[in-house]
């Protein structure tokens, strides 16, 4: 959103119900719906869905981000995500 004028940038449509809020990390956003999917966008002012993944689950909550982990809790599951490290 633009602070000065308070017009969005961009929209994204989920296509389905939004219980959490989005998750800023770096220059990504992360959301999770209903439909169990995580959309994964660019904070940027150009609207770029860098990707999506489905948890199998609604997700109700918001993902958390803790020493380099993101963590989403679907309905039944608690998901903890990180870098693949690389010996």
């Amino acid at each position: 959103m633009d602070a000065k004028t308070g017009k969005p940038y961009w929209v994204h449509d989920m296509l389905a119900a939004i219980w959490g809020s989005a998750t800023v990390i770096g220059d990504k956003v992360y959301i999770g719906d209903e439909d169990g999917d995580i959309a994964v966008l660019e904070a940027s002012k150009e609207k770029k869905l860098v990707g999506e993944m489905n948890m199998e689950s609604s997700v109700y909550c918001t993902p958390v981000a803790a020493k380099g982990v993101l963590y989403i809790a679907n309905r039944n599951k608690l998901f903890a995500l990180g870098e693949k490290k690389t010996s």
